[in-house]
């Protein structure tokens, strides 16, 4: 009996053993745009060590990341987590809008008032919805969101304080369709294109100006070939974090656990600098030359009756009456 009971434990650790070994081998490459050495300084850079180092402590799933576009541009990137052969990425969620229209809704133009507003219909079960729909449709999952600030314009050798100052000129915009009609609806020429090669083209004059969030103009050095930055906040940047459905599916309850878990953490402290960032980002670019201007009330109602009502339109001819109705009574909630 004592062998045959030393034999059924000596199995069992056997068993163990293999297990822990496949699961040691599990491994998730996560792309994305930014390089910062300083996580402090940088919200994409914040989220993924902050994500890596607590999957690694509570898991044996390790965390390959993989900064600096090395995995190719923001569209390419988001292509690979759809079809799995990268695991993870952090992106703009309109990247997700070639696989899933209805993801454009978190992009409508000139109603949103507030980073802290973005937040609340993110974390919203509104917006849990929309995208545990998508997953279906994408094959991506969105483990959770985070406005990273109010989208502006910026320009070069133009004074542009109303809208009436942009009407001609050429904007780099991400390669998402709603960010063509704002720029279409304010009269100037949408350019799509990667990011990675936005600094370049607004070097050598191929494109007038681009639209970002105060923090991206820091973190980009957007200041070092652009002198001018008017605070329209036409729409937010709303950041999602995405992981490709098949693999987290393919993990036991207790791995997704801690990817939730990671993903919680992470967005907490990228919300920490997006903050402190948004404080420090105006004098930060004044101070290397260019100049903010906020907009009057009567120019700021300017540029977002220009965007507002047009791209309003265009939003529910594009995903529907419900689905806008939907986000403007969320906002009235929130606002309530």
């Amino acid at each position: 009996m004592k062998k045959r009971s030393l034999a059924m434990i000596l199995g069992a650790a056997m068993v163990m053993a293999t297990s822990f070994t496949a699961h040691a081998e599990t491994t998730m490459k996560l792309g994305f745009t930014h390089a910062n050495p300083d996580r402090e300084a940088d919200d994409e850079v914040m989220y993924a060590e902050t994500f890596k180092e607590y999957v690694e402590a509570n898991s044996n799933i390790v965390v390959e990341l993989y900064p600096g576009s090395e995995l190719g541009s923001q569209a390419d990137t988001v292509g690979a987590v759809a079809a799995g052969t990268v695991e993870m990425t952090i992106q703009n969620s309109s990247q997700l809008n070639n696989y899933d229209l209805n993801t454009m809704i978190f992009s409508m133009p000139g109603l949103f008032t507030s980073i802290e507003e973005a937040n609340k219909v993110c974390d919203s079960d509104w917006a849990k919805e929309i995208f545990d729909a998508s997953k279906d449709i994408t094959g991506i999952r969105v483990l959770g969101n985070s406005c990273t600030g109010m989208r502006s314009f910026t320009c070069k050798g133009h004074e542009m304080k109303s809208v009436e100052d942009a009407k001609g000129l050429t904007f780099r915009v991400p390669e998402s369709a709603i960010y063509i009609e704002i720029v279409k609806a304010i009269g100037a020429n949408p350019v799509p294109m990667a990011s990675s090669e936005m600094y370049v083209a607004m070097q050598n004059g191929v494109v007038d100006g681009q639209e970002n969030p105060i923090q991206n103009v820091v973190i980009d050095k957007t200041y070092e070939v652009q002198d001018w930055y008017v605070l329209d906040n036409h729409t937010p940047t709303v950041m999602s974090y995405m992981i490709n459905n098949e693999f987290y599916e393919g993990l036991t309850e207790e791995e997704q656990a801690v990817i939730e878990a990671a993903n919680a953490e992470a967005m907490a402290k990228t919300r920490e600098v997006t903050n402190k960032l948004e404080a420090e980002g105006i004098k930060t670019l004044e101070e290397n030359g260019m100049t903010v201007y906020v907009p009057t009330e009567e120019e700021l109602q300017g540029w977002h009756d220009a965007y507002g009502p047009v791209c309003e339109s265009w939003m529910r001819e594009q995903v529907g009456d419900e689905l806008v109705d939907g986000l403007l009574e969320v906002i009235a909630e929130i606002r309530a």
